[in-house]
C-alpha cells in the first residue's frame, strides 16, 4: 500500500512537468504573434522605446485606420478571389486525378505516381522564369486568372497525393454498390466518394489556401500593378525605402494571419473525426 502514494506522487509530477513544458513551447510558438499584436496597437513614439513594453502604455487603432485609408481591402480582396480559385481548381482537378489513379488500373499508373512525387519535390524558384514566360505568352502577366492558374498547378501534385491515399482507404464495396444500381464513375464519384472524403478534401485544400494565401515570391514575379497585388506583396511595401513603418506593418500581418486562423480553426473538426467509420454495414 506504500506503493500507490509514491505512484500517484510521480504521476502527478510527469503530468506538471508536461503542462510546464507544453505551456511553455506553445508560449515561446506564439511569442512573435503576441509581440506583433502587441506592436499593431503602439503609436510610433512607442514601438522604439527601450525598453521595450509587451502591453501599449497608450493603445491605438491608427495603425489599422492607415491599412485601411491606403486601400487595404483591395489587396484582401485579391488574395481571397486568387486562393480560393486555387483551392476550388486543384480540388477539382485533382479528385478527378486522384480517382481515377485510385480506382483505374491503366498502363504507367505506377509511373504518374512517381511522377507526381517527384513534382512535389521540385523548388519553386527555378519554377519562376518558366511560368513567367508561359504566361507572358498567354498574356495573363499582371491578372488574377494568371497567377490562380499558377498556384492551382503549383498545388496540384500534393493535391493528388492526399486525395490518393484517402480514396485508396475508403471501402470499395460502396462503389460497386453504386455501380450496381447504375452510377457512372464520375456520378460514383460525385454522389458516393466525394462526400465521404471530407477530411481528404479538408487537408488538401488548406494546404492550397495557405499557400496562396502567403505566397509573395510568386505573386511578386508575376504582379507589378497595384490593382492586382495580393496581402502580403502589399506588406512588403510597409518595410519602406528608407525605414521600416512597424505600426502598420505588423497590423497588416495581424490582418494577414487572421483569416488563415478563421478557417482553421471552422474545419478543425474535420481532422479530428473519420468520416468513413461505419461507411459500411453489416
Amino acid at each position: 500500500m506504500s506503493g500507490a502514494p509514491s505512484w500517484r506522487a510521480r504521476r502527478r509530477t510527469r503530468l506538471v512537468t508536461g503542462a510546464v513544458v507544453n505551456t511553455a513551447i506553445i508560449l515561446f510558438a506564439l511569442f512573435p504573434i503576441l509581440w506583433g499584436l502587441s506592436t499593431s496597437f503602439k503609436p510610433a513614439d512607442e514601438i522604439l522605446r527601450f525598453p521595450p513594453e509587451l502591453i501599449p502604455s497608450n493603445p491605438t487603432l491608427e495603425n489599422y485606420a492607415l491599412l485601411f485609408r491606403t486601400g487595404i481591402e483591395r489587396f484582401v480582396l485579391n488574395s481571397t478571389i486568387v486562393s480560393v480559385a486555387a483551392v476550388v481548381g486543384s480540388l477539382a482537378i485533382g479528385s478527378l486525378a486522384a480517382y481515377a489513379m485510385a480506382r483505374l488500373a491503366f498502363r504507367g499508373r505506377t509511373t504518374l505516381m512517381f511522377a507526381v512525387v517527384a513534382l512535389m519535390s521540385i523548388p519553386l524558384p527555378s519554377l519562376l522564369v518558366p511560368t513567367f514566360t508561359f504566361l507572358a505568352n498567354l498574356g495573363l502577366i499582371n491578372s488574377r486568372t494568371g497567377l490562380a492558374l499558377l498556384y492551382t498547378a503549383y498545388q496540384l501534385p500534393i493535391v493528388v497525393w492526399i486525395l490518393y491515399g484517402y480514396f485508396l482507404s475508403l471501402p470499395i464495396e460502396l462503389e460497386n454498390a453504386a455501380r450496381i444500381d447504375g452510377y457512372s464513375r464520375l456520378e460514383t464519384l460525385w454522389k458516393i466518394v466525394l462526400p465521404l472524403s471530407g477530411p481528404g478534401l479538408v487537408a488538401s485544400g488548406l494546404f492550397v489556401l495557405t499557400f496562396a494565401w502567403n505566397d509573395f515570391v510568386v505573386a511578386v514575379v508575376m504582379i507589378s500593378s497595384e490593382d492586382y497585388k495580393t496581402l502580403p506583396v502589399a506588406i512588403y511595401g510597409y518595410l519602406g525605402f528608407y525605414g521600416r513603418e512597424w505600426g502598420p506593418l505588423t497590423a497588416s500581418a495581424i490582418l494577414s494571419i487572421i483569416p488563415v486562423i478563421a478557417v482553421f480553426v471552422v474545419f478543425q473538426r474535420f481532422f479530428l473525426g473519420g468520416m468513413t467509420s461505419g461507411g459500411v454495414k453489416s
